[in-house]
């Protein structure tokens, strides 16, 4: 069960001189947002172990940087010349990325056109301080 999306169009990138501190602030995540946190264990009805949806519990030792979380997280991400990370494409079903992109809008910038499996749309657009999602819309399938 799920609900699957995909990037059509993305000019949003992470410059490379913001890598270092978003990779420090998507770390963080891991010790401030707990509640949030929609993976996990269970032994019967009692929950043994809590993890962002797609992330290893310890994402934080097993990725190395900003590029290997992204990548956990389901994003394909590409470097250009100037060592800018790009995130090109996502197509899977929706975990917790949208809290990661959040959480790293100050350092990011660019735009992100969603499409969801229904046929509804939206954009995730970073402005270099906020991060702005349109309300999403229906488009007919053809």
């Amino acid at each position: 069960m799920g609900y699957y999306v995909r990037i059509v169009k993305s000019t949003a990138y992470i410059p490379a001189k913001n890598l270092d501190r978003v990779y420090d602030i998507m770390c963080s995540l891991n010790e401030t947002h707990d509640h949030e946190k929609r993976g996990g264990a269970w032994s019967g009805t009692k929950r043994t172990g809590k993890w962002f949806s797609w992330m290893d519990e310890n994402y934080p030792e097993t990725c190395k940087d900003a590029q290997a979380i992204l990548h956990c997280l389901g994003f394909e991400t590409e470097y250009d010349d100037v060592g800018n990370l790009h995130l090109v494409a996502y197509d899977n079903k929706m975990g917790q990325e949208d809290l990661f992109l959040k959480s790293i809008a100050t350092n990011t910038v660019g735009k992100i056109d969603w499409i969801g499996e229904d046929g509804e749309t939206w954009s995730t657009v970073f402005m270099g301080d906020t991060v702005i999602d349109s309300e999403p819309t229906m488009k007919l399938l053809s």
